[in-house]
């Protein structure tokens, strides 16, 4: 998105205007930072809790109150809601949607810091009390006891004003979400808080991206004085400010202050112009940097890595190795040499991982220089995101013969890995590193090669771990146990599933909440499940959303669905937690037959504007009566805002249409919804290759709607029919006998550039005994290899079943022996 002159000078004079106005009006007052909950959010709550069980009530209740607002409060606050700033509302016909939404790497990185649970938990109370409330009527609520927040407080209401703001395509509505966080950083600045980069980061990349200088530099100066240390670190936005406006007089400006003559330090300020001009490529400005700045008196590791990770991105070798040289005869950069060549090694573009690994090892040599175990947890890693798990072992294992030390993050990237590409019997190498000596696993790991094991039904190997656990000086817990049980209840084997809790409790460990979970959520008895839920508060377990989760999926399991839906008002279940309750029974009602009872509860919570689970809404789509009307499951696909979600649950709409004979308006649903098909990253034609087998299953075949389906496959969304696609279509054919539709399915073959297999030989073959053209069948089973039993034994019963089916006019053209093998 470009703004025009015109519209930035406006905003800016907004803006301006906006911070004379709010002035005097500050939500600020006083200096003292209260810890936890505010006393003024406390004597808001009051009208729940008496003072005598304030205290005593947990703080996800004590805020409930808030989180709750009737309706008529709600009006109410709305009409009386008296802002302490003005209105920001610039008429501007300005369509923010063309700008990307996609956050870039760096301010994805911001985005996910470490935070306290107090922190995580006020985050959640506002952006709960904004979507409950409207964001408006939150900030007026919390506008009321502003005076008493803490620093947590309004860095929690300063992200969901942020976050509202990304998410908006109106720029009047994120203006004004981001003039509300301008006014809490005023406020913060004036009692004295400091404002820390987690906070302000966000903020000013949003502001960037959106090519707001002077309102850019409004933040910035209140932030300065908030937060006196932060200057160094605010020249790296400034700096990234200029690149997005593409100033290069400004950049080179700032370059300029950058002088490699004076051979000592860079100052703090100009690493924080380098790693600016390294985040975004600046290859002109660097170039010539990097000719001039003494590498050794670069301080910052992160400016080094920075650095070479982009030498690495442009494949600059001279320039990586005379640096790396440099730092080899320094008495201080000497030690970060192994770890930096893995850096540039594994920036390379396009490279296989073996030829990263040559590369990696081949530096190493020509700098004499010893692979350290922090260089090799980064190769490994890079082997691991690259799917290449065998090689990842293979690192390690050398690592554990030259004596290196495998930390534990090395073993969570192979574990991870392994899970991720499914290859769960590669677990059985981990066994061997483990008993290197080297190895220093937590128990993190132990947990994760448990529940490997139990995936490959080695419970044996599950059992030797836990063993293995008193050679590393670590003691086995409830969630390694809890592995077990759970793969034991997989495989339906309750004995072995109980025992496991019998020797949880001989080794000392407690089962916690996940244990009565699983054991509640396999009962398929009333009995049983009271059994285990008066044992968890017998020993002390407190219920927590999963256990509630659990007794709703067992009831509704056993059949007692009034009592599925009573635990919803269990006196006991914080009020927080109905939404997603709800959204649990929903899929649990919904998957054992009780459709009509779960779309009640769901267009219930949609009149209530209530969060609905999109897995919910989906299990309402993939379990409906088969009597019902689709245009009941067009609008449940609609209600799913994510594509993600929206795509899974438009193809089970379509499957359901295509299985249950209401396939008449599939195609204009499709045509209807073209532009969001179109869309990147979304697995659309693997969705088409289910319906195509839907259609190759659906007794009658619709043969028809798949040829309509794969003509707007390739005409309208531009698609190459999959072989899958084309395999399952040729099916359809020979259930319908239409050799018409089969002919014109084996050129398509020809026309994706999919060479015929040994199957698509014998699907069409069984088209033509089908249509009872034996003459072209004769002709076509000739092209056919025998070799193999299988595909003999497919032909003689394809000769038996289809010896009687009628014979049927021939096309004019039949053009399939030709076909390539």
């Amino acid at each position: 998105m470009v703004v025009s002159k015109a519209n930035k000078s406006l905003l800016s004079s907004v803006f301006k205007s906006r911070i004379r106005n709010t002035g005097e009006s500050s939500i600020a007052s006083g200096n003292k930072d209260i810890a936890g909950t505010s006393q003024a959010v406390k004597d808001l709550l009051c009208s729940k809790y008496s003072s005598s069980d304030l205290e005593e009530a947990p703080l996800q209740d004590r805020v409930s109150n808030l989180l709750h607002v009737t309706t008529s409060e709600k009006s109410s606050l709305e009409k009386n809601l008296v802002l302490k700033i003005p209105s920001f509302t610039p008429k501007i016909p300005y369509d923010i949607s063309l700008r990307s939404k996609e956050l870039s790497p760096e301010r994805k990185e911001r985005r996910v810091y470490k935070k306290n649970g107090l922190s995580r938990r006020f985050a959640k109370i506002f952006r709960d009390s904004a979507q409950k409330l409207g964001t408006e009527a939150m900030f007026g609520a919390f506008d009321r006891v502003a005076k008493e927040m803490s620093v947590t407080e309004y860095n929690a209401m300063i992200g969901v004003y942020l976050e509202h703001a990304e998410k908006s395509n109106d720029l009047d509505y994120a203006l004004g979400h981001i003039e509300k966080a301008f006014e809490l950083l005023k406020s913060m600045r004036d009692r004295g808080f400091l404002i820390e980069e987690r906070v302000y980061g966000p903020i000013l990349g949003y502001l960037i991206d959106m090519d707001m200088v002077d309102e850019f530099q409004s933040f910035k100066d209140v932030i300065r004085e908030a937060s006196p240390g932060s200057v160094e670190r605010l020249g790296y936005y400034e700096m990234l400010l200029w690149i997005q406006l593409g100033d290069g007089e400004k950049i080179e400006e700032l370059c300029d202050t950058i002088d490699g003559d004076n051979r000592e330090s860079l100052s703090i300020l100009q690493e924080n112009y380098l790693l600016a001009l390294c985040k975004k490529d600046q290859t002109y400005h660097l170039e010539r940097l990097l000719g001039i700045v003494d590498i050794t008196n670069v301080q910052s590791s992160d400016l080094w890595t920075n650095i070479f990770e982009y030498l690495g991105r442009f494949s600059l070798d001279s320039v990586a190795g005379k640096f790396l040289w440099e730092l080899r005869e320094s008495d201080e950069g000497v030690t970060n040499v192994s770890e930096l060549i893995s850096i540039y090694s594994t920036c390379t573009p396009n490279p296989t991982v073996e030829d990263t690994i040559l590369k990696f090892n081949k530096m190493h040599e020509e700098l004499d220089v010893m692979p350290s175990s922090t260089s090799y947890e980064k190769l490994v890693k890079y082997s691991c995101d690259s799917n290449e798990v065998v090689t990842a072992l293979e690192i390690v294992e050398k690592m554990g013969e030259a004596g290196l030390i495998i930390s534990a993050d090395i073993l969570h990237s192979l574990l991870h890995a392994i899970d991720e590409v499914l290859e769960f019997d590669l677990v059985r190498r981990i066994h061997s590193i483990m008993c290197t000596k080297s190895v220093k696993p937590n128990t993190e790991n132990f947990r994760s090669i448990i529940r490997l094991c139990t995936r490959i039904k080695d419970f044996e190997g599950a059992y030797n771990m836990l063993g293995n656990l008193k050679n590393f000086n670590l003691e086995p817990n409830s969630s390694m146990f809890n592995c077990i049980l759970a793969g034991y209840f997989r495989e339906k084997n309750v004995c072995r599933a109980l025992m496991v809790v019998k020797q949880m409790k001989e080794a000392g460990v407690k089962p916690d909440s996940i244990t009565f979970g699983y054991l509640i959520n396999n009962c398929n008895r009333e009995d049983a499940i009271t059994k285990y839920y008066d044992e968890m508060k017998q020993a002390g377990v407190q219920a927590t959303k999963r256990i509630y989760m659990s007794l709703i999926d067992a009831y509704a399991a056993s059949g007692k669905f009034e009592k599925a839906k009573q635990v919803l008002v269990d006196p006991d279940v914080p009020a927080i937690n109905q939404n997603e309750l709800k959204s649990v029974l929903i899929s649990a009602l919904a998957s054992r037959g009780k459709w009509a009872d779960a779309l009640h509860i769901y267009e219930e919570m949609r009149k209530a504007e209530c969060h609905v689970d999109p897995k919910s809404i989906i299990s309402l789509i993939e379990y409906s009566d088969s009597n019902g009307e689709l245009s009941t499951l067009v609008q449940l696909a609609d209600d799913l805002q994510d594509d993600t979600s929206w795509i899974d649950g438009f193809f089970r709409m379509i499957l359901f249409a295509v299985r249950n004979r209401k396939s008449r308006n599939i195609v204009d649903l499709l045509k209807q919804n073209k532009i969001r098909l179109l869309k990147k990253d979304l697995p659309v034609e693997t969705h088409f290759d289910e319906v195509f087998w839907a259609i190759a299953e659906t007794e009658p075949t619709k043969v028809q709607l798949g040829m309509d389906l794969l003509r707007f496959m390739k005409d309208e969304l531009g698609f190459v029919p999959s072989r899958k696609c084309l395999d399952f279509l040729l099916h359809a054919c020979v259930n319908a006998k239409d050799l018409e539709h089969g002919l014109l399915v084996w050129k398509e073959y020809q026309s994706a550039a999919l060479p015929c297999n040994v199957l698509s030989f014998l699907r069409m073959y069984q088209v033509l005994l089908a249509a009872g053209d034996s003459e072209g069948a004769k002709a076509l089973v000739s092209k056919i290899p025998k070799d193999d039993k299988d595909v003999q034994h497919i032909i003689e019963e394809s000769q038996s079943a289809f010896s009687q089916a009628p014979n049927k006019k021939k096309p004019k053209k039949k053009t399939i022996v030709s076909s390539r093998k």
